[in-house]
């Protein structure tokens, strides 16, 4: 399906991943394999793969993929590292002991290689000196320190370039880097699983589950392409969430950390009856958790503090508009001493009083809902707000794709999708490029 602002995904592509790649073995047979037409686009689907395997290693650097392919077979391949340590291109020269095997070859990259100095030299340089013949760019990189400068360097080494093999997936791929450049705050994705009258829960609580194991394995795989992970206090108390990543495949290079929108006190009020259940779960050690809390709650809860562990905090959301609160707080030094940086992406996995503020705030920039196959037949647990359908009018699906008996359905509003347009929009060879 496409959008007026001309972006989509094919089927088979979770936001920004294979489908199939991010399952564990056992579960893969849930998932076709994504049709891939064309030479380049097979191989920028080997290098996004190949990005995959590093997933949230680079944070908050953007997860960059690249394979070098020569008469039909790959000779090297490289993603990127930890913040400070080699890109993409730079790991998989370096991987090659002889470095003849690059006369004459393609390079696949997933976003246009840097032409700058930062912690690194210029990727740009380093491919225009061994002798390619090709390089094939899924994205020209909009950060204005490059934007279309390190193309440029590759085309005055006579080198062949070619830009937009799979750009609506590579789009996906790299979505909160590219997307925080433009929103100027955090990214807000929502997720969650429904029935298909679009129950959240069912009202007896007689089931933990509405999806199966595919569709949780790849909600586990979501968890770190974003920094924070956000639920209200009802999930909370109802679920007990871990809010980790445990079951998708491959190495776990990050947890996100966790936030528990609290503003009246209620879950931090169950910790004393919860305290051991939760240091098993939403307090353990693997990642920082972050009650935010009302003024009058954090004074309220004031005593308890104590009974946190290290990596856990209470923090006060400043006065205002709710929504208005919680992004101030996200922005503001005491995040920063948790993550070590503002928080530049969220997925906001509450329950439906916690979406409905925030899809009716208009600050929900895309969607990942999982729809499971039965009908929940209750009325509690629903997305439900005034202006509802004011708030999604201007949404449209991107993608649909089968997670085993579920179905995946991501969706972005209008204006998310003008920004991904933009990124995907067609940049010739002979259209000019700022040369740096």
């Amino acid at each position: 399906m496409t959008l007026a602002a001309g972006f989509s995904l094919r089927p088979g592509f979770g936001f920004g991943g294979v489908l199939r790649d991010t399952l564990p073995e056992a579960l893969r047979e849930a998932v076709p394999a994504p049709p891939i037409w064309g030479e380049d686009e097979g191989w920028m689907l080997e290098t996004l793969r190949m990005a995959m395997t590093h997933h949230g290693l680079s944070d908050p650097n953007p997860v960059v993929g690249c394979v070098v392919v020569r008469d039909g077979r790959v000779v090297s391949r490289g993603a990127t590292e930890r913040i400070g340590e080699r890109h993409a291109e730079r790991v998989a020269i370096e991987a090659a002991a002889d470095r003849s095997v690059f006369q004459g070859a393609t390079a696949y990259v997933t976003l246009e290689p840097c032409s700058h100095h930062g912690r690194q030299p210029p990727c740009a340089d380093l491919l225009a000196s061994v002798g390619l013949a090709r390089c094939v760019v899924a994205l020209r990189d909009p950060n204005p320190l490059v934007d279309g400068a390190g193309l440029a360097r590759l085309q005055a080494a006579g080198i062949a370039v070619s830009v937009g093999a799979l750009a609506p997936e590579a789009a996906a791929w790299h979505a909160p880097f590219l997307l925080g450049q433009r929103l100027g705050r955090p990214l807000v994705a929502a997720k969650w699983a429904q029935t298909l009258d679009g129950q959240l829960a069912y009202d007896d609580g007689a089931e933990r589950w509405l999806t199966g194991k595919a569709a949780r394995a790849h909600t586990h795989w979501l968890r770190q392409k974003y920094d924070a992970i956000l639920v209200g206090a009802g999930t909370v108390l109802a679920d007990d969430p871990a809010l980790t990543v445990r079951d998708a495949a491959g190495d776990r290079h990050r947890q996100p950390l966790r936030l528990v929108y609290d503003p009246n006190g209620r879950a931090l009020a169950a910790l004393p009856q919860r305290l051991d259940r939760w240091k098993a779960g939403l307090l353990s050690a693997d990642a920082p958790t972050v009650f935010l809390l009302g003024a009058a709650a954090a004074r309220q809860a004031a005593p308890l503090a104590a009974l946190l562990p290290p990596s856990a905090a209470m923090l006060a959301l400043p006065e205002g508009e709710p929504v208005d609160a919680l992004f101030e707080v996200l922005a503001g030094p005491a995040m920063v001493a948790r993550l070590g940086r503002p928080v530049a992406s969220v997925m906001v996995e509450g329950g439906p009083r916690l979406l409905g503020l925030l899809l009716e705030a208009g600050r929900v920039d895309l969607a990942h809902v999982f729809i499971a196959p039965v009908i929940g037949g209750g009325e509690r647990n629903r997305i439900a707000f005034p202006g509802s359908v004011a708030a999604t009018r201007g949404w449209r699906p991107i993608a649909t794709a089968a997670l085993g008996p579920d179905l995946l359905a991501e969706y972005v509003p209008a204006a998310t999708a003008t920004h991904l347009a933009r990124l995907v929009g067609p940049h010739p060879a002979g259209s000019p490029l700022r040369h740096g």
